[in-house]
């Protein structure tokens, strides 16, 4: 019994040998390191890409510093006692001259009349305006052989603004009408224009009171109507 046991653990020790070494894989004696290229490389690890698109944010919101500031606003001319005093209205800069003399004829609002303000642009028996807006006429035609305007004419400076008065303005005592021409005049001017011509109703040209008594047959500047001004 024990030399059968014997004889069949050398078989079964011969059969591993033979199988192992028909495996091609011999037997080693110390520990060898893996070669490199059998341990796979390590997963690169994801990074986020730059975006070159607009930001998700929202903008920031304008603070009061950058914030536009508001239109100014038109300084109208009215009457106070014997001159003439300014007042900012509700038009904006740039209004045209149509509405600058519209807002004259309406005249200051209840507390400015309770300051003691008032207009002459509007008839106080028929409520109508006094003065608009001349309509446009077409230029005469100008000889070639006419040389510039002279330095500082209203030709030479382009922003004449027309003006036509009722057949109603000759009524108005001499004193009303230059505070009526004042208001015009400081208005307008105040608001771009450089000069103010004058014309009746039926286009001709009109010679208009200035505050010294004198007569003035061109158009109309600032500064002709600037001794009304009332000093705050």
């Amino acid at each position: 019994m024990r030399s059968s046991a014997r004889l069949t653990t050398v078989l079964a020790a011969v059969l591993a040998l033979v199988a192992l070494t028909g495996c091609g894989v011999g037997p080693q004696t110390t520990a060898e390191p893996l070669p490199s290229n059998i341990i796979p490389a390590p997963l690169p690890v994801a990074t986020a890409s730059p975006t070159t698109g607009p930001p998700t944010s929202p903008p920031p919101s304008p603070t009061a510093e950058s914030s536009p500031t508001n239109s100014a606003l038109l300084r109208l001319w009215f009457v106070q006692e014997d001159g003439l005093a300014a007042v900012e209205s509700s038009l904006p800069a740039g209004s045209s001259a149509d509405l600058v003399l519209q807002a004259l004829a309406v005249g200051p609002t209840e507390q400015q009349l309770a300051e003691g303000l008032r207009t002459v642009a509007q008839d106080p028996v028929t409520g109508l305006a006094l003065v608009s807006i001349a309509p446009p006429t077409v230029p005469a035609s100008t000889p070639a052989s006419a040389g510039p305007p002279a330095s500082g004419s209203p030709a030479d400076d382009g922003s004449v603004v027309p003006v036509m008065l009722s057949a109603a303005f000759s009524a108005l005592p001499p004193a009303e009408q230059v505070l009526l021409l004042g208001q015009v005049v400081l208005s307008l001017t105040g608001a771009g224009a450089s000069f103010v011509s004058f014309q009746d109703e039926a286009g001709s040209p009109v010679a208009v009171p200035l505050p010294d008594g004198r007569l003035l047959d061109t158009p109309a500047t600032a500064r002709d109507y600037g001794i009304l001004i009332i000093q705050p």
